[in-house]
């Protein structure tokens, strides 16, 4: 599987959303389960898009802004996943190509930042690194993910403008495609909010959850009150998991550590992958169907911050809620 947590640290490195190397917890090991679908997509317009090992298809070249739910199939070897992001204003899906392969132009607003390599590892003290300053500010819609074979869907809203639909790897065999959304400036989505009976609230550094957290199929909603783009991992424990153990489980990845097998950490390799929403900016909201089981689950997000330029996870960006039978 493609690791959203990979990702980010790849990105961090390459802007210095989003992925090689892997922070611990969300190790790219880690067991994969089915993905689930919505039972009520409301009539809302889709997006049915196929990642495959070469590329992203799907893609309209054009459509109206607006709601949509967005399927996600993938047939690539490995796993994949897509998230939607605005690009600043004059800036090109070619300029954007341009900041990972040489000197970049500097459209309205210096957008422009020096030349990046894609790397697997947060940047080292004192080293400079974290993305360029419009990705904090630009709009990030969210996006979905799936294990190969599988299919994924989550609902988003796409405001007029120029974006991009890609892996958050500018260097993914799978590049990134164009998307011009079109309408009025400011319009908002006139279609009724899917139902949800999960509310994740994502913020810094943390997650707030709420809601029905039984056994069964879910509709969570995911929405960022924080003042950086943020996304949602969330994985379930194989075992009874406290926060403390996830914060040394992150520690323990910092250093290239692994818990012993005497200690009562458990093996990352053995959480498993429940859901995830792509990247979301300041105010964005986005729903992603959930098959939650009894059990412990752990909620992380690995965005680059903007200050440190360290993975948000590491910041304290990780929450454990426990889902009864």
């Amino acid at each position: 599987m493609v690791r959203r947590g990979s990702i980010v640290m790849a990105v961090l490195a390459a802007f210095a959303m989003m992925f090689a190397g892997t922070a611990g917890i969300a190790a790219q090991d880690a067991t994969p389960a089915a993905a689930a679908t919505f039972t009520d997509t409301m009539g809302l317009p889709e997006l049915q898009l196929t990642v495959s090992d070469a590329a992203i298809e799907g893609v309209p070249a054009e459509t109206a802004a607006g709601r949509y739910v967005v399927t996600l199939n993938v047939t690539a070897a490995e796993g994949g996943s897509v998230d939607f992001m605005q690009l600043p204003e004059g800036m090109t899906l070619d300029d954007f190509m341009a900041l990972f392969s040489g000197p970049p132009p500097s459209p309205e607003g210096d957008v422009g930042t020096p030349a990046m390599e894609m790397e697997g590892s947060p940047p080292a003290e004192g080293e400079e690194g974290g993305p360029p300053e419009w990705y904090y500010t630009t709009k990030h819609a969210g996006g979905a993910a799936a294990d190969p074979g599988q299919t994924a869907q989550v609902i988003i809203d796409l405001a007029p403008g120029t974006w991009i639909a890609w892996a958050g790897d500018p260097e993914a065999s799978q590049p990134p495609v164009g998307l011009t959304v079109t309408g009025d400036e400011g319009a908002t989505p006139t279609a009724a909010e899917p139902t949800s009976d999960v509310t994740v609230t994502t913020f810094e550094y943390g997650f707030n959850v709420e809601g029905t957290l039984s056994a069964g199929s879910h509709v969570i909603k995911v929405t960022n009150v924080g003042a950086q783009p943020h996304f949602m991992e969330m994985l379930r424990s194989p075992v009874p998991i406290t926060k403390e153990q996830v914060g040394e489980l992150l520690a323990l990845d910092m250093t290239g550590g692994t818990p012993a097998p005497d200690s009562n950490l458990p093996n990352p390799d053995d959480f498993t992958e429940t859901a995830y929403m792509g990247t979301l900016s300041t105010g964005a909201v986005g729903w992603v169907p959930a098959n939650l089981e009894p059990g412990y689950y752990v909620l992380l997000c690995f965005i680059p911050d903007i200050a440190s330029g360290m993975p948000h996870a590491f910041e304290g960006m990780y929450e454990v809620f426990e889902v009864t039978g």
